[in-house]
């Protein structure tokens, strides 16, 4: 049933174009540029990325190492950390829960995005209100996650489905 509603909340997930920087004519004075990213093929792409795949491992084998020792109540917290980590990835796919822990990962490849693309900023499509020039770095970022092609494949598939095509 999990699944079913995960593959649901997947559907209706957008996929975001190819990254491209915004050419300015040579005689046009510099305009600044924000860097904008899918949020959904970004939470997609880190619950299916090695990094995330890392800190379960880590968590698992914790859990597996406080059994064996009988320390029922951080065997308890690292159960609660997992039930809640699920809830939280479905609520970002949803988008109904901010995606804090994802952001922080994604720093240090902001910072270099930015600094090879001049980017101002990276934010969440659209940039609401923004004056700014545009470039979408969706794929770049999911480059830096090492969404495979199964993950790259599945939403397009669902945006796909989710369009009615």
């Amino acid at each position: 049933m999990k699944r079913v509603a995960i593959a649901l909340i997947l559907a209706a997930l957008p996929v975001a174009a190819n990254a491209q920087a915004p050419i300015a004519p040579a005689d046009s004075p510099s305009i600044p540029v924000v860097g904008t990213f899918d949020r959904s093929s970004i939470v997609l792409a880190y619950y299916r990325s090695p990094i995330w795949s890392a800190i379960l491992a880590d968590r698992r084998y914790e859990l597996k190492t406080v059994k064996a020792a009988n320390d029922t109540a951080r065997a308890k917290e690292l159960e609660k950390y997992g039930a809640e980590s699920q809830e939280l990835a479905m609520q970002q796919l949803a988008g109904k829960a901010p995606i804090d822990n994802i952001l922080a990962v994604l720093q240090p490849e902001f910072t270099e995005l930015s600094g090879k693309m001049k980017l101002t900023s990276i934010v969440e499509s659209p940039a609401p209100g923004s004056r700014a020039a545009t470039v979408d770095v969706t794929s770049l970022l999911m480059d830096w996650l090492k969404a495979s092609s199964e993950t790259r494949k599945m939403a397009v598939e669902l945006h796909q489905h989710s369009s009615g095509k």
